[in-house]
């Protein structure tokens, strides 16, 4: 059942809201009504709450962000989430927190410093222009665990976040599964996607590593992660793929451009085709009745960009590559940010095969595509159809949840526990997956769900 979900790679981060303060807001007039029949529907409402709230139960689920959980995976378990949610204690800063490097505009007298004009953090040239960098000198970075013990760590998780508490449930599964964590952006604002690439980039400078020490990193969205297994099972898993980066996959091409998607899907099969597949048995849960893996979803071909697993040095040339795609946006740097108020990031990853012609129809078009402004996604795909086409075998899809699953696409019926460990497996392969990325909104409506279901996996 694929696709039911919608669009693939429409990451929860588009929905955040942006802080009010730095937006302008405009009032559209309403339509008039009767002020009588206005207060007599509040009194109406009011009185049915407050007869509510004396004579109702609490709803039977009951979870952080609503009341009622509608049927779908595992809502029939009933329980409360929050009371299974344990977390980290404390953090530890690595370097200056977020407080530490707002800019004061009027201190400094930037209130009508153009966008373009503010100074990014040593490092991020490649990024000037992104709002970000209006408010923030610098990206703050924070561990689990103090820098002496990070630095012996194997295995990482990196994420991006303004707010610890608004990503509960990957915390809560980073706690339960003892794995150690880097978090960039705490304290700060969001803007747009360009912020979590910056961000990971930070987590990712800031790790100890050296010729002798290149530890795993897990580059996970915070928003709508969770994970299944420990640090020594990822890690285990990893080294038997043969691989430098291992990339979760999806069913829909993003940027939905005719010669990005033709073109882009041939190089993917013959990358495929040469090696750039994952094969393995690890991760296989033994016969069962629930199994239909025999219908091997290869339908799933296109990256997704919120859950990607690979050796430091790795994603760090990875990072390096999505800034050499970037492009400027004429359109968007027209219309730039002064000050505090800031306006779109104006550069974006142009997608694979459109040529300077074509980008530029596609920025002045109207009403204007909805993929010109910068996006992870877009500039994940080129990589992956530049790497198909030279036949890079080091770089990995992972298209049967082997370490690595993307649920958008699939049902409340496509799961079913692994008897021996408690987990849910993917019934179209019998795998049963490290890195769990709930990757549609529909799909992150059901990660509560999925925790009442297998109690004894996520968190």
């Amino acid at each position: 059942l694929e696709g039911q979900f919608g669009p693939e790679g429409a990451s929860l981060l588009r929905s955040r809201l942006e802080p009010q303060e730095a937006r302008t807001m405009t009032v559209t007039k309403q339509a008039s009504a009767p002020v009588y029949l206005f207060l007599v529907g509040a009194i109406l409402f009011f009185s049915a709450c407050v007869a509510g709230l004396v004579v109702s139960a609490r709803p039977e689920f009951w979870t952080v962000e609503r009341d009622f959980v509608p049927d779908g995976m595992g809502a029939a378990l009933g329980g409360n989430v929050d009371d299974v949610l344990a977390f980290d204690d404390t953090w530890f800063p690595q370097g200056k927190t977020a407080d530490e490097v707002k800019i004061d505009h009027a201190g400094i007298g930037a209130e009508n410093r153009k966008q373009e004009d503010f100074e990014p953090q040593s490092g991020f040239e490649r990024w000037r222009g992104a709002p970000y960098w209006q408010h923030y000198t610098e990206m703050p970075v924070e561990y689990n665990l103090p820098r002496a013990r990070m630095q012996a760590k194997d295995v990482v998780v990196a994420t991006h976040t303004t707010d610890k508490d608004a990503s509960k449930l990957f915390m809560a599964s980073i706690h339960k599964h003892g794995l150690a964590a880097s978090v960039s952006g705490v304290g700060t604002w969001w803007h747009s996607h360009e912020d979590k690439e910056m961000g990971l980039k930070a987590s990712l400078l800031r790790l100890p590593a050296d010729e002798r020490h290149d530890p795993l990193v897990i580059l996970a969205d915070s928003d709508d992660s969770m994970f299944t297994c420990d640090a020594e099972e990822m890690l285990s898993r990893f080294e038997d793929l043969d691989a430098d980066i291992v990339v979760g996959t999806e069913t829909r091409c993003w940027p939905p451009e005719a010669s990005h998607c033709g073109d882009g899907y041939k190089h993917l099969e013959e990358g495929v085709r040469a090696g750039m597949e994952v094969r393995s048995e690890l991760g296989r849960v033994e016969s069962s009745g629930d199994a239909t893996h025999d219908t091997k979803p290869t339908t799933r071909i296109w990256g997704d960009a919120g859950a990607i697993v690979g050796r430091r040095s790795a994603l760090v040339k990875l990072l390096r590559e999505f800034e050499s795609f970037l492009e400027i946006n004429p359109k968007y740097k027209a219309d730039q940010g002064t000050g505090v108020r800031w306006g779109a990031f104006y550069k974006s990853c142009k997608p694979f095969g459109v040529d300077t012609k074509a980008w530029r129809e596609a920025v002045s078009a109207r009403p204007p595509r909805a993929w010109i402004g910068y996006d992870d996604q877009m500039c994940l795909n080129r990589y992956l159809i530049e790497r198909s086409a030279a036949k890079d075998v080091r770089v990995k899809l992972d298209r049967d949840a082997t370490l690595v699953h993307a649920v958008g696409g699939t049902s409340s019926q496509s799961y079913a526990t692994n008897p021996k460990t408690g987990r849910p497996f993917w019934k179209a392969t019998s795998k049963s997956p490290c890195v769990w990325h709930f990757n549609t909104p529909a799909a992150a409506e059901e990660m509560r769900p999925m925790i009442r279901a297998y109690p004894d996996a996520f968190v």
